[in-house]
């Protein structure tokens, strides 16, 4: 399936990142650069003043203080330029970085919400953060500091070579060969294929550790309590293993180029000096003195901008390893809405011979969630999905909400294929009553409204349908108290309620309940039984039950196993076949019975 991306298949470059989709700032980005380059060009007069001074002082010719006070306030001057143009540059490309972040952000978010819950399945909430995090920032301190730094540094290393190329051939020939062995070196430490390899293979590592470390503290609860400390923290250290090896081979491999390539730089000095001086030696004259003498000064001056190449050139590997992990989300295939001219008829909910599969066609243990499962959830009726775990029951609902794609057959709402429903439609016309209410850290009030336009008013009768008025007047500040993590805490029957609440206020005809009843007490189970009678009335309802119980009025009940639908019709009709069913309901029976007894036994 192609889905719909804002990036290339093909691995992008850093600059295109830069530029991608900044057509606005593109000319303020470029514009900034100048700047900055400018200021970094001004380094380069102070060593045109030098040249002039040290003419003046060889030849001796006339009067030379005027001259020299004339190039000493050109140096002035140039020093004084560069911390403006600098300055400016530099606040530019910084508006630039965070603009880009800003983008970058908002872009992988987006796309994010356009891909299927089986992405999220594959990929933790700690590797996700990581990429949004410390991956996008990487572009900021590229386009901050290394472009400004890099392009001003090349520039001032060829203004150096041709002024050193003007006063002597020869010795800028010496220089060059010097340079040319030195990034010979730095290639092999950082250019190489192997180099772009074991960079992307320490960004794997490290994007493993902050997941593995961000699961192991999320699950805290369950890792002590079922003794899971010992494996959590092997899987820790079996990743920190990897990023150590990673920074051990990586030393062995670069660290006898690295010396050399130091050793080359440093030594400029030493390729030049001898090299000077036989050029003293058979050209005594003062030209000739002059062009060793400012070789001599301007050669240690291609120290830094050497080093600031060999630098960044690392964290440039390292955040084009970062971009790609990003690009491989980005590239994930979102959902296609296809077209259609079919208007939707009705709220009847039609599954025609769905097949699914959480694994891929490719895994030859594959194994069918739902296989070829027909049926019709009419409007204005309650249809029952039970069966053991693992039957299928969940997957039907979330299917209806397109959290994945159907591997055969289709979905219809209202006669029209749910693949070209727009999400956002898709989305108001269902909706959803999930087993594990998400409580957010938020007022009680805009847990229920969800932050839209809803009135207090509004707000205050959807939770009193949902009967939870009662235990929220009786929160410290009513519906303006702050629940969810870290804050005060909702019981399981409490939040499925707020959870009921929601869904009273979104008013959507197409009502989804997924074990609406599965972590509440005998209280709690009356009182949340009580709003969703309220809740279903003249509505498509699909009810996802483990406790029988609960759907013995259904107009209709489909026992699933293993994906297939086995038995289908009323309470009443299912208990006559006497098949699944019936032993379903024997079953709870009497675990209810045994319940009650016990109950009994400790009054």
């Amino acid at each position: 399936m192609k889905g719909v991306v804002f990036l290339n298949k093909k691995s992008k470059g850093i600059f295109e990142h830069i530029f991608y989709d900044s057509n606005d700032g593109k000319a303020f980005l470029i514009l900034s650069l100048c700047l900055s380059v400018i200021g970094m060009i001004c380094n380069v007069v102070p060593y045109v003043s030098v040249y002039f001074i040290s003419k003046l002082f060889l030849t001796s010719v006339g009067e030379t203080k005027e001259a020299i006070i004339f190039w000493i306030i050109i140096a002035g001057a140039a020093i004084f330029l560069n911390l403006i143009f600098s300055f400016l540059g530099g606040l530019g490309c910084h508006k630039i970085a965070f603009k880009t972040l800003y983008t970058y952000r908002i872009k992988l978010m987006e796309h994010l919400g356009k891909l299927s819950i089986g992405f999220f399945s594959k990929n933790t909430s700690g590797s996700i953060q990581k990429i949004m995090d410390e991956n996008i920032e990487k572009l900021e301190g590229i386009i901050a500091h290394m472009m400004p730094d890099l392009i001003g540094s090349s520039i001032v290393l060829l203004l150096l070579f041709l002024g050193i190329g003007y006063l002597n051939i020869i010795m800028a020939v010496t220089v060059l060969v010097s340079v040319v062995i030195a990034f010979f070196f730095q290639y092999m430490i950082f250019g190489s294929e192997k180099a772009k390899g074991r960079y992307a293979s320490y960004m794997k590592a490290s994007t493993n550790i902050t997941s593995s470390f961000s699961e192991y503290v999320k699950g805290m609860a369950e890792v002590k309590l079922f003794g899971k400390s010992g494996g959590m923290l092997k899987s820790l250290e079996n990743y920190l293993d990897e990023s150590l090896q990673w920074e051990i081979i990586n030393y062995k491999r670069s660290a006898f180029f690295m010396s050399m390539y130091k050793s080359v730089v440093l030594s400029l000095l030493t390729f030049v000096v001898p090299v000077g001086g036989l050029l003293i030696i058979t050209d005594p004259t003062s030209h000739t003195v002059l062009s060793v003498i400012m070789t001599l000064i301007i050669a240690p001056a291609l120290y830094e901008p050497l080093l600031t190449c060999v630098d960044y050139a690392t964290q440039i590997n390292l955040t084009k390893a970062g971009l790609f992990q990003i690009e491989t989300i980005i590239n994930e295939a979102a959902f296609v809405i296809k077209d259609s001219s079919d208007e939707i008829k009705g709220n009847n909910v039609v599954f025609d011979h769905v097949s699914f599969s959480y694994e891929s066609e490719a895994d030859p243990l594959r194994k069918m969630a739902l296989n070829h499962v027909s049926f019709v959830c009419k409007e204005k009726e309650m249809t029952a999905l039970v069966g053991e775990s693992g039957s299928g029951k969940s997957t039907i609902g979330q299917l209806i909400l397109r959290f994945w794609d159907v591997d055969e057959g289709s979905i219809r709402i209202g006669g029209r294929d749910i693949r070209s429903i727009k999400t956002k439609d898709l989305m108001e016309k269902i909706a959803f009553v999930f087993q594990d209410t998400h409580i957010f850290s938020d007022t009680v009030k805009n847990n229920i409204s969800m932050n839209k336009n809803a009135t207090d008013e509004e707000t205050i009768e959807a939770a009193k349908k949902a009967r939870c008025h009662e235990f929220i007047m009786n929160l410290p500040n009513g519906y303006n108290t702050i629940i969810g993590s870290g804050n005060i805490k909702l019981s399981g029957g409490e939040a499925q309620r707020i959870s009921i609440a929601r869904t009273f206020l979104k008013d959507s005809k197409i009502v989804i309940l997924d074990e609406a009843l599965a972590y509440t007490d005998a209280e709690n189970e009356n009182l949340i039984q009580e709003a969703i009678k309220n809740l279903v009335e003249d509505k498509t309802v699909l009810v996802i039950a483990h406790r029988l119980r609960s759907i013995m009025d259904a107009d209709k009940i489909i026992v699933l196993n293993e994906g297939k639908i086995i038995e289908e019709g009323t309470h009443r009709d299912l208990l006559e076949k006497n098949g699944a069913y019936k032993s379903l309901w024997d079953l709870q029976h009497e675990a209810e019975s045994w319940e009650i007894k016990a109950r009994g036994g400790e009054l």
